[in-house]
């Protein structure tokens, strides 16, 4: 090959011999060129002539015409999955090199001689994000690589070393949006929610999104007072508000600008902007704009296969965002993300594997503690099994009992972490099969954690902070919430008939207290804490422990949960504003109860008109048809018929309050899901 021969724009060129002496003088000088680039370029340049099909027609075994996108692929209508196993253009990769990088360092040798070496290089620049280097530069040749965390039959994997970017980051980003965002609720095609197209201004001012002063200072005020303290999703907040007061004060060398920090700081004024004092008609459209723009800095490539510490708060962050915005199924979603790319992170790893995690040992073990909480809770409000079990590690606990035989105080966060740790050990069990025994493990596994909570924890009279009197009636709700879904299989007959009488009844009147105890935990915490007024997770727990309550017979103070039930509906009914916010579910939820009430009243007039002497029947169904046997297939949507009616209809002996709960509770965008 000469050296005025052309090759395919997407193979590599080099010099195929020296002109002159000089010139071969300078090439065969190993400052110029080592022998270890010399055999590179040699395997690069036999690469080359000798290129094989596309992996698409090689998995599919089709003839392959060699181009970029091939015509085979062009024909089955996948042009973006044509790749090749070689190096990618060179000139490509010189723009891409000239360009400044918001990863950290990048070194030429990422366009290098295996396909490991490429993904260390990846791996590398997601270093360099999470030590705080943005500027451009090369790496050190002495660094030593970090394997990859995704494995080599992982698609972001495969796609990292074989595929070729597209051409600008736009283009990145249009595809992200109008794949991902529909998945988890986005209408972007509302101007007010379109993506910052660059991450500075063209005058070097900061991001176009951001907010002026004021309002950042309000939704970060926001976000530190009302929400990290029910979330503890972030352990450096300080340097969070730092970060804010170098904006404010337009000090650009004092904070990074990559795009984990933008996504960072946006989600935080998502969700500041949520618990605002804002008009819900000025609130609403303010944190949809943060949410959106905090989703589109994940509209790259690079941040999904480069993970960082950043990116997964963020996304953390980002969960309840979408709950609260009544999009749990988004949330899911999200979840499951956030959970792959801490993994590829390596959080899961013991701090004894060398380079196994990209972050600090008391960082992963935040973060960890901070993944297990939110997927837990989830996994429970939606009945499914959790997905962060390799997350749960015991040593990130404290222990319940010291040695000595002296007390524990565990604060609210150390409480909901062995809440959690909990919930992830006995959900895995099928207690609807269980002995008894089993049952009584669980109880004695909460009261040892009952035993060891911090004094305001476990009464209000030693309460001396309005903080801590919301921690108290939080735990209390999530605790009981979470006794209440573990001893939700009593209410199989199956499990009763494995219990006994005996035993069935003890776990119903511990099922049907922590039901009590959920929902009279919400109604004294909404009294005080804008986050369960508005917090989805907080309203869903409430309303199912009361809805629960309403379906369950052989209750021992039918009265108390009358009271019980009536102040519940009150104190979620006494803003209309709040009610429109609910979701689909929760307004089927709080219909029934309402039905359920009525009902309930005016059985009890009939009652009392009634010779007492007289065998009393069931209160839901007096005089009315029952529900034929087949079960509740028969109605295709509850929110069409009239809830009265159908609750009138509702046989209570010929079903499982299981079933009335799940058909009420049912979410069609959770269903098309397969929640």
């Amino acid at each position: 090959m000469g050296p005025s021969s052309r090759c395919p724009p997407s193979r590599p060129r080099h010099p195929s011999r020296p002109r002159d002496a000089t010139t071969a003088r300078q090439t065969a000088t190993p400052s110029t060129i080592p022998p270890a680039n010399l055999r590179r370029i040699l395997r690069e340049r036999q690469s080359a002539r000798n290129r094989k099909a596309c992996l698409p027609c090689r998995e599919r075994k089709v003839k392959c015409n060699h181009e970029q996108p091939c015509q085979t692929c062009v024909k089955r209508e996948h042009p973006d999955l044509c790749f090749y196993r070689e190096p990618g253009n060179s000139k490509f990769l010189n723009r891409f090199q000239q360009e400044p990088s918001l990863h950290g360092p990048s070194s030429p040798e990422t366009t290098g001689e295996s396909l490991n070496n490429n993904w260390v290089a990846g791996n590398r620049d997601a270093r360099g994000v999470d030590n705080g280097s943005a500027g451009a530069g090369h790496s050190s040749e002495g660094q030593i690589p970090t394997p990859s965390l995704l494995g080599g039959n992982s698609i972001i994997a495969l796609a990292r070393r074989d595929s070729v970017q597209p051409p600008t980051e736009n283009e990145r980003r249009t595809a992200f949006e109008t794949g991902i965002f529909p998945l988890l609720g986005m209408d972007m095609n509302a101007q007010e929610g379109r993506s910052p197209h660059s991450h500075l201004a063209q005058d070097g001012s900061t991001n176009s999104s951001l907010p002026d002063d004021q309002e950042m200072i309000e939704l970060f005020s926001f976000y530190r007072d009302r929400v990290h303290p029910f979330s503890f999703v972030l352990d450096d907040l300080d340097e969070i508000e730092k970060m804010v007061c170098s904006l404010i004060n337009q000090d650009m060398e004092g904070w990074q600008c990559d795009s984990p920090s933008l996504c960072l700081l946006h989600a935080i004024l998502a969700a500041g902007a949520q618990y605002s004092n804002l008009a819900l008609a000025v609130q609403l459209p303010k944190y949809q704009k943060y949410l959106k723009h905090a989703l589109s800095f994940l509209g790259t490539f690079d941040y999904l296969r480069n993970p960082s510490k950043k990116l997964i708060q963020a996304l953390l962050i980002l969960g309840p965002v979408l709950q609260n915005d009544m999009n749990p199924r988004a949330a899911w979603i999200l979840g499951g993300t956030t959970i792959r790319l801490a993994l590829s992170l390596g959080l899961h790893q013991p701090e004894s594997t060398p380079g196994a995690c990209r972050v600090s040992p008391a960082e992963a073990q935040h973060l960890r503690l901070a993944i297990v909480w939110q997927d837990t809770l989830l996994s429970m409000a939606f009945d499914q099994p959790p997905a962060s079990q390799v997350m749960d590690i015991g040593t990130d606990l404290p222990d319940l009992e010291r040695s000595g035989g002296s007390t524990v105080a565990l604060s609210y966060r150390q409480s909901m972490n062995w809440m959690c740790h909990l919930l992830l050990r006995y959900q895995s069990v099928h207690l609807d099969t269980a002995s008894m025994e089993r049952y009584l493990d669980v109880f004695q596994e909460f009261n040892a954690l009952e035993r060891s909570l911090a004094p305001h924890l476990k009464d209000t009279r030693h309460c001396c902070s309005i903080q801590e009197i919301q921690e108290h009636h939080s735990f209390e709700l999530h605790r009981n919430c979470a006794i209440s879904t573990l001893c939700r299989p009593i209410l199989s007959s199956r499990a009763r008939q494995a219990m006994g009488n005996k035993g069935s009844s003890m776990i119903l009147d511990k099922f049907q207290d922590a039901l009590k105890r959920s929902v009279c935990a919400l109604i004294l915490l909404r009294s005080m804490s804008s986050h369960a007024t508005r917090s989805w997770a907080f309203v869903h727990n409430g309303l199912s422990s009361a809805l629960l309550l309403s379906f369950t017979k052989h209750l021992k103070d039918t009265e108390d949960t009358r009271q019980i039930q009536t102040q519940l509906i009150q104190s979620l009914t006494e803003r209309n504003e709040d009610v429109g916010q609910f979701s689909i579910a929760h307004r089927k939820a709080l219909k029934a109860l309402q039905a359920l009430q009525k009902l309930t009243e005016e059985d009890v007039a009939k009652e009392s008109a009634i010779n007492e002497a007289q065998t009393q029947r069931s209160t839901s169904h007096r005089g009315e048809t029952s529900i034929p046997n087949e079960g509740l297939s028969g109605v295709q949507d509850l929110s069409m018929l009239d809830m009265d009616d159908w609750l009138r209809a509702l046989d209570f002996d010929s079903f499982s309050p299981l079933d009335a709960y799940n058909f009420i509770m049912s979410d069609e965008a959770l269903i098309e899901a397969g929640l």
